[in-house]
């Protein structure tokens, strides 16, 4: 497989820890009675080191696409 297109499933692996919360907070406010901002603390709080990796991997993927 090209290593332009791992880089850019690493870019897209590290943007899923930003999305999943937005959909999972609407998902939740429509079956209970949370409000967004609510679940995107919650979730914040509790799985933080998922943000850090998903950063960390759009930082290197970025850094790898740009040095090609």
């Amino acid at each position: 497989m090209d290593q332009r297109i791992i880089w850019k499933l690493v870019l897209l692996l590290g943007c899923l820890p930003f999305v999943i919360p937005i959909v999972m907070g609407l998902y939740t406010m429509t079956i209970e009675s949370w409000e967004l901002f609510d679940w995107l603390v919650f979730w914040s709080v509790i799985y933080w080191p998922t943000y850090v990796v998903g950063i960390l991997c759009i930082v290197v993927a970025v850094y790898k696409l740009k040095d090609r």
